[in-house]
């Protein structure tokens, strides 16, 4: 499994659908849109499983580094506080487009 990303902060977001989790891995280093299934390693020591979205997310200003938005739909920020690490298996992952969303 490679990380994708560890978790810095988390924001409830209902117009994006879910949990939103910062900082999304860099535009240039994954390449997504997708929804990929992924273990949550929490801070405790305790690991789930989840499925996370992988989209672009508008900013206003636009950031220094493109990065992709995450969204974790159906979890709470108590369900995967700051310190998480997101992993994947990138080559059991086929590409699955995430709803609504295209690459750019």
């Amino acid at each position: 499994m490679n990380l994708l990303l560890r978790v810095e902060d988390t924001f409830e977001i209902p117009a994006f659908g879910g949990l939103v989790v910062v900082p999304g891995p860099l535009a240039q280093d994954y390449g997504g849109p997708a929804n990929l299934e992924v273990q949550l390693r929490m801070p405790n020591g305790s690991a789930v499983q989840a499925t996370l979205t992988v989209q672009w997310i508008s900013q206003t200003p636009p950031p220094k580094e493109l990065r992709w938005g995450c969204v974790f739909r159906g979890l709470s920020k108590s369900d995967v506080p700051v310190g998480t690490e997101v992993w994947y298996q990138p080559a059991a992952q086929p590409f699955a487009p995430a709803d609504g969303f295209a690459a750019r």
